[in-house]
């Protein structure tokens, strides 16, 4: 017997709720296990399984057009994509005092290569696709929802080897960060601005060292 419409969204729905847990869940484990072979740059492997997966949750939940379309110009003031880049500025702060420890060109290259490609993956997953899939529940549950898991992700799999992302004080920017673009997003219907203000978070936060435990941005 063929199911009906709706019951065909509702199933689709509770596999896009469920997929975070065995997103997080995958990912940890091959932290694990990378991590018994290469250490702290068990994170390179892991990011590319990573990104593999949530390509693959993004196509199977959105579609290639669907996931394409929240790139478009948007709409709306500027307000929300000044908040959305602003929230990516707030770490340059440690930028300045601590962007000699980007020593030698291996260093470099994976600082530039994940700010560069990992915001396009993290912001179709974390604010596209379960923010449009909670959308019915209203905007501030599916903002939070959204907003939850995308900083709990970072301890839970990152975490693994990088000491600073066990810290309370790295999830609690995380959420505020996650929650300014989240609602970027639901005031503009694109995720441009997301990613732009993810990569600056990522360059002037010094993503790259901090998963290498090189650099603790919670240390003033």
């Amino acid at each position: 017997m063929q199911e009906s419409p709706q019951s065909v969204r509702k199933t689709k729905l509770l596999y896009a709720l469920l997929s975070p847990v065995f997103l997080v869940a995958a990912c940890a484990l091959v932290q694990v296990l990378a991590g018994q072979f290469i250490g702290v740059w068990a994170w390179v492997p892991t990011m590319l399984f990573f990104w593999i997966a949530i390509a693959f949750l993004t196509y199977k939940f959105s579609g290639s057009a669907g996931a394409f379309a929240r790139f478009n110009s948007g709409s709306g003031n500027l307000i929300w994509p000044a908040l959305a880049l602003l929230a990516g500025l707030l770490s340059l702060h440690g930028f300045i005092g601590h962007w000699t420890l980007l020593g030698n060109l291996n260093l470099v290259v994976a600082w530039l290569v994940f700010a560069l490609f990992n915001p396009w993956f993290e912001e179709s997953y974390w604010r596209g696709v379960l923010l449009d899939a909670t959308a019915s529940w209203g905007k501030l549950p599916s903002l939070l929802y959204s907003s939850i898991w995308f900083a709990a992700s970072h301890p839970l799999i990152w975490g693994i080897h990088s000491l600073p992302l066990r810290k309370m004080e790295a999830a609690g920017a995380l959420l505020f960060v996650g929650l300014i673009w989240g609602r970027t997003y639901q005031r503009t219907g694109s995720l441009r601005w997301c990613v732009a203000g993810h990569m600056l978070a990522n360059l002037f936060g010094l993503a790259a060292l901090v998963l290498l435990n090189l650099y603790d941005p919670t240390v003033r």
